[in-house]
């Protein structure tokens, strides 16, 4: 087996769909050896900014000299970017390794009569197998979707479990109510946990709280009053700690948007917490960390002039934050928009925020079987309000579109990530020198 067909093996059990609950994933790490009891993890729910906190926590700890691995998901670019070691995506070696030896136990339940293992539950596996041959010293894992039927909620003690912000989505296996959809995010904290909740609805809050307090968990809040942004440029933004748990005060972070100083605010929390379980981290390392930090697709920019910029908002909540930092970014700017998303998302409530702001409008359509189609996209845009709007049949065709004589202009490619991936490709091919 080599990388192509190891990853073409993961993929093609895309066709057992998506199957919430743990019996076939316990089936499968059991007959694995439970690797995943031999790791310490730090174990992340949410809605929006789960990969960006994930990935500054794990930053934070590779640059105090922990072996850290990060689950992930989804990939932009390429499939081993969802299993990292100190920040690095798995070698393709490694990856055939764990891949082959998974593949190896599931053809034994399956000769059992078990069924056949989900694509997530697999690459959960394969991470699990990967983390546990390298001996990583913590786990940054985030959850695939909702939290307490999700394979990675199969882990017993986490050191910290992390509730990110939590919005409306995947209505159709989570809940059509904020409440219902925190309880099922809720759900990953166990017995005795300490928990670290990022700012809520009221609704999302109180279903959080009640179920901490029923599994006897150590409950830390994160308050936006111990973070302030001091100043931002093009390439990164001051931030300053306010807060009382870490010996910080101002510091760099290169990741962009408002609302990236709370997420580092909770990483920053869960890091407060690792310190008092006796890691020896120390502020240099935080600052060092934040300074570097990368996490590609999220108000990404490649170019200044023009600016290319990519965003992988793609619910209305990530929408939102997205045209809030272009409000405090480019103001006065001339916004060209290219945009598409998912059926399945709220696709009505994401124009209402992203149309106000663009001077031109071009839709493409993510590579993914729930997409809206492009054309669909462009004729419920003119439709609803009245305005010209170009449709592409490729990504090439788009980032080709792009006048670079037109130096004072925004071009933004912002929606589903199955998108933004390709758009990424595409840009630093073409644009980047």
């Amino acid at each position: 087996m080599n990388v192509s067909e190891a990853i073409a093996y993961i993929e093609s059990t895309h066709k057992f769909g998506t199957r919430l609950g743990l019996e076939s994933m316990g089936l499968l790490l059991n007959e694995m050896g439970n690797p995943q009891d031999k790791l310490k993890f730090v174990h992340i729910a949410g809605t929006n900014g789960k990969g960006s906190t994930s990935t500054m926590i794990a930053r934070i700890l590779k640059t105090a000299g922990y072996d850290t691995g990060l689950f992930t998901s989804p990939f932009l670019e390429a499939f081993n970017e969802r299993i990292q070691l100190n920040c690095e995506p798995i070698d393709d070696a490694s990856l055939v390794a764990a891949t082959s030896f998974v593949k190896e136990r599931i053809e034994v339940l399956l000769a059992q009569g078990e069924p056949h293992p989900t694509e997530f539950e697999m690459v959960t596996a394969v991470g699990f197998q990967y983390f546990y041959e390298k001996q990583v010293d913590v786990v940054v894992l985030e959850v695939g979707m909702g939290g307490r039927l999700d394979a990675t909620n199969i882990i017993k003690d986490p050191l910290a479990v992390v509730i990110m912000s939590i919005s409306c989505d995947h209505t159709d296996y989570l809940g059509t109510t904020l409440g219902e959809i925190a309880f099922e995010k809720a759900s990953i904290i166990k017995e005795g946990s300490d928990v670290v909740i990022y700012p809520q609805e009221p609704e999302a809050m109180k279903v959080i709280l009640d179920f901490a307090t029923s599994k006897n968990a150590s409950v830390i809040l994160v308050d936006p009053q111990d973070i302030s942004i001091e100043s931002f440029t093009g390439h990164s933004q001051t931030l300053r700690y306010l807060g009382d748990k870490l010996d910080l005060d101002t510091f760099s972070l290169k990741l962009l948007g408002n609302h990236q100083s709370l997420n580092c605010l909770t990483a920053l929390e869960v890091i407060g917490l690792l310190i008092r379980k006796g890691f020896q981290i120390k502020p240099a390392h935080i600052k060092e960390a934040l300074s570097q930090v990368t996490f590609p697709g999220r108000f990404e920019i490649f170019t200044d002039s023009p600016v290319v910029l990519i965003d992988g908002a793609h619910n209305s909540n990530g929408i939102q934050a997205f045209v809030k930092n272009m409000a405090s970014y480019f103001p006065k700017k001339v916004i060209n928009l290219y945009f598409g998303m998912l059926e399945d998302k709220d696709i009505e409530e994401s124009l209402s925020y992203l149309v106000p702001m663009a001077a031109t409008i071009h839709t493409l359509t993510p590579n993914s079987d729930r997409a809206m189609p492009a054309e669909e996209m462009a004729a419920l845009i003119h439709e609803k309000y009245k305005k010209s709007v170009d449709f592409y049949d490729t990504m090439d065709a788009a980032v080709q579109n792009i006048d670079l004589l037109k130096t004072e202009e925004v071009n933004v490619f912002v929606g589903s990530l199955y998108m933004i991936g390709e758009a990424r490709t595409l840009i630093r091919r073409n644009l980047v020198n």
